[in-house]
Parts: structure tokens; C-alpha cells; sequence
């Protein structure tokens, strides 16, 4: 009985090694299938900060409401437009505001525009002076691609 144990163990291992081989292939295709954006070895992340406002795209007409920023990524080096993730800091009503997460504008390897938006009941506004003297800044993360 130990010659039939044997015989059948060792086409066991054989069976379990050429498994293991066959799913490690699927494994590296499947992972490369959702990689197609550029390898491992090119991915990077770049972050700062922009605080030069403006008067925002969607501001009144007297340039209230709305401020924005725009980003220069030109020194990350990616190739295609990256992921943004960004928050709005600052000393004084930066909170209920709109637009520092999806007041994304213009989104390209080289850069991006944020536009943000407050505007309260009382009648106070934001506008680029404002936002400048309340020491707002956009905290911003790019992660993407550059190879």
C-alpha cells in the first residue's frame, strides 16, 4: 500500500505544481489586464498647494461667489492626466463650501483648475481678495502615470 501512496504523491505534486504554475499566469494577466495605463514602475504621486485666486468661472457679475486656482503639474511628469485628490484649508470661512472636491475644471497631465463656491443666506460671499485674506490654500495629491 505504500508503493500505490507513492505512486499516486508523486503525480499529486506534479498536478499541484503545474496548478500553482497555471494560476500564477492567469493571476500576472489579470493584473496586467487592469494595468493598462503604464507599468508599476512609472506610477507616482506629487503633491503641493495653490493659493493664487482668482475670480472662479461661474462667479456673479460682479466677480462674487466663485473663486478659483490653477495647478501647474508640468514639474510631476506625467503623461496623462493623473488622479486629484484635494482640500480646501484656511483661517476663516472655508467651511460650507462647494467645489474642492468635484470643482474640477480642465484636467490635463500638466495641470488642473479648481473652482470653489460661497455663498451664505446672510449675503456674504467669497471673492478672490477674500480668500486670499482668510489664507485659504487647495491642498492637492496627482497620482498617475509618467513614463
Amino acid at each position: 500500500s505504500s508503493g500505490i501512496n507513492a505512486e499516486y504523491g508523486g503525480a499529486l505534486t506534479i498536478y499541484s505544481l503545474i496548478m500553482m504554475k497555471t494560476l500564477a499566469v492567469l493571476s500576472l494577466l489579470f493584473a496586467a489586464a487592469f494595468a493598462v495605463d503604464g507599468p508599476s514602475n512609472c506610477y507616482k504621486t506629487c503633491q503641493g498647494s495653490a493659493s493664487e485666486w482668482m475670480v472662479g468661472d461661474h462667479a456673479g457679475s460682479d466677480g462674487e461667489g466663485m473663486v478659483k486656482v490653477e495647478v501647474d503639474l508640468t514639474g510631476c511628469g506625467f503623461s496623462s492626466p493623473p488622479v486629484i485628490h484635494a482640500m480646501l484649508h484656511g483661517e476663516n470661512h472655508n467651511i460650507q463650501t462647494k467645489g474642492a472636491a468635484s470643482g474640477l475644471r480642465d484636467l490635463t497631465a500638466t495641470g488642473f483648475s479648481l473652482n470653489i463656491q460661497k455663498e451664505l443666506d446672510s449675503g456674504w460671499t467669497i471673492n478672490a481678495d477674500k480668500a486670499e485674506n482668510h489664507e485659504w490654500e487647495v491642498l492637492w495629491t496627482a497620482s498617475g502615470y509618467g513614463c
